[in-house]
């Protein structure tokens, strides 16, 4: 038999208790989900992203049974309105880089980098535009304050000597540019001096290359560097013989060095080593030769038709060798010499009138006084020494031309009076202080051409015909038969007296319509500019110091006379083509003529 198994009975009492904690037991997840409600409602990520509603959530209570409707709305009475506060913004890191190594960049808002972009950008553009950079085709500003120039030239040279040319003229450039020369030819195994050459033709292919660098410091502060090419150090060519040396390459030498100040307008001060800064032709001055020292030029315009012009400056020639002095002089009568430094203190001052639009007229006048450059005879020198006192005073360059005499003052071995060395240095055999007067006529009868003339005359003040008559041993006159003291009734022959003189002239005329092309000064032509002039000059011995004078007349120098016809025709920008022909014979001394001709390609840029 199966027993019924009956609910227990519980009191009413236990019933209502049991009511209450069911109720409780479904109030706590209901509770639990409003909690997680209103912390999620509480979440900044959530509140940043979505909403929640607690009203509706109430409503959804009460249709579960959870709560009374009473209840819920009681809740909704007590609810307090709460203004939300403005979110802040995060601080935005410092940018840099942490200790972790982690690279911080700080956030920048959109607002703020644009402003940046603009503010760049506008500063940019002026930067840009003060420079010249902004636009295509434009160079920075600094490009533009330098200037490259220059020019290469290539000559080809022949000479012609005449075949009646004397053959016995010493080198004396070639003696005092080397060791001493003896001139005691008694003396056992006497050789006798290097000669120039005299009868031999010649011919040769010359080139010479400048490049030049102009750059402008500041409005009045200007530099000039210039290489160029030369055979040597010569002050008055730049030319290289092309196979002098084989295959072998050619020098370069520092040609120009200078900076130039202009305080004012016009007004030029210029340091260093420079373009020569005087108005004067080859008759003083090569067309090559710069100067070192420092020189004041300026020129100034008074009216439409007339201005002064002016140049003076002050120029080291020479300067001794810091340890010139005996090397084996007897003991307590060697060491150092005295300086003999040489230099040259010059002015010049002329006009330009213009009397019409096509005609200008120019005149100048200039004084050149150079010291130190006269020979000095020495203080007694042994036979044996290899240094005199006055040796110094011997041209450290020369061409040919002026008058020398020997500067050392020997004792003789007295041993042996008669065969004992004279081994000499030859120094100039006058001062030079020299007058130059300038003058050219310019007439433009059209823009294509013109016809100038030109003339020079230069005088040395400081010669004397009888000082230097006494020293010369060259530019002397033609032989003299005079009676022989050691043999009665018999002559022989002996050199004449001095020959030599003072003074020297030039006249030039150039037609053309560039007058200048291929000659002094700066130039620029097109196709189809051409010139043609030709000249007669007049030269003595000692008018000029030779080292400095033209290096194309005669073999370079002074003592000689002669014409020169010439023309230069252009046959692309700055390219010409030129030809000359220079006749020129000696003044003093044995015949000495010489005829040479160029042919010149040239361009410049």
């Amino acid at each position: 038999m199966t027993a019924a198994v009956m609910p227990a009975r519980t009191p009413k009492g236990e019933n209502h208790v049991s009511d209450i904690m069911l109720k409780r037991r479904r109030l706590k997840p209901a509770l639990m989900a409003c909690a997680a409600g209103v912390t999620l409602l509480a979440s900044p990520a959530l509140a940043q992203e979505r909403r929640v509603d607690g009203e509706k959530i109430l409503e959804l209570l009460v249709a579960k049974g959870v709560i009374s409707r009473g209840d819920a709305d009681a809740i909704i009475s007590q609810a307090e309105v709460v203004t939300p506060a403005p979110q802040s913004q995060a601080a935005i890191p410092p940018g840099g880089v942490a200790a972790d190594g982690t690279q911080i960049v700080p956030y920048v808002p959109q607002m703020v980098r644009d402003q940046i972009v603009q503010q760049v950008r506008a500063e940019l553009g002026t930067q840009a535009q003060s420079e010249g950079w902004s636009k295509p085709g434009e160079t920075p500003e600094w490009t533009r304050r330098i200037t490259l120039y220059g020019d290469v030239r290539l000559r080809g040279e022949a000479r012609f000597y005449d075949k009646n040319n004397g053959d016995i003229f010493t080198n004396y450039g070639a003696i005092n540019h080397g060791s001493p020369q003896n001139v005691n030819d008694l003396t056992p195994g006497w050789i006798p001096p290097a000669f120039v050459n005299t009868l031999e033709d010649r011919q040769r292919v010359r080139l010479r290359a400048r490049l030049g660098v102009k750059a402008r410091i500041d409005d009045w502060i200007t530099a000039d560097v210039r290489i160029a090419t030369g055979a040597d150090n010569s002050p008055i060519s730049l030319n290289q013989t092309l196979g002098a040396d084989g295959t072998g390459k050619y020098e370069l030498w520092l040609d120009r060095a200078s900076f130039r100040l202009t305080p004012m307008k016009d007004v030029n001060v210029d340091f260093g080593r420079f373009a020569n800064p005087f108005w004067v032709s080859d008759l003083m001055f090569d067309n090559d030769m710069n100067f070192d020292g420092v020189a004041v030029s300026s020129r100034a315009s008074i009216g439409k038709r007339f201005a002064l012009f002016g140049a003076a400056g002050a120029f080291p020639v020479f300067n001794t060798d810091l340890n010139f002095g005996s090397r084996n002089a007897p003991e307590g009568k060697g060491g150092p010499y005295k300086s003999k430094d040489k230099y040259l203190l010059a002015a010049q001052a002329g006009f330009d009138f213009k009397p019409t639009d096509r005609i200008n007229v120019r005149l100048g006048a200039g004084y050149f006084h150079y010291t130190g450059v006269e020979g000095e005879v020495s203080a007694p020198c042994y036979w044996y020494e290899l240094t005199c006192s006055t040796d110094a005073t011997r041209p450290a360059f020369q061409q040919f031309g002026n008058t020398m005499f020997p500067i050392r003052n020997i004792i003789p071995d007295p041993n042996d009076p008669v065969g004992s060395p004279k081994n000499q240095y030859f120094g100039l055999a006058t001062g030079f202080r020299i007058l130059n007067l300038r003058g050219a006529v310019d007439y433009k009868a059209s823009d294509s051409f013109g016809v100038r003339f030109e003339g020079d005359f230069v005088k040395n003040l400081a010669w004397n015909r009888s000082k230097v008559a006494a020293r010369a041993w060259n530019n002397l006159g033609p032989q003299i038969s005079v009676p022989d003291p050691a043999k009665p009734g018999q002559t022989l022959l002996i050199d004449g007296p001095y020959d030599g003189g003072s003074i020297g002239w030039s006249s030039r005329v150039t037609v053309g319509s560039v007058l200048n092309l291929n000659w002094y000064g700066d130039w620029t032509a097109k196709p189809g500019d051409w010139n043609a002039y030709a000249g007669y000059r007049h030269l003595e011995s000692d008018a000029v110091i030779d080292a400095f004078a033209d290096s194309d007349m005669h073999i370079g120098g002074t003592n000689n006379k002669g014409w020169t016809v010439g023309g230069n025709y252009a046959f692309g920008k700055n390219t010409i083509f030129g030809v000359r022909w220079l006749s020129a014979d000696q003044i003093a001394d044995a015949p000495f003529s010489v005829d040479r001709i160029f042919v010149d390609l040239m361009t410049r840029f």
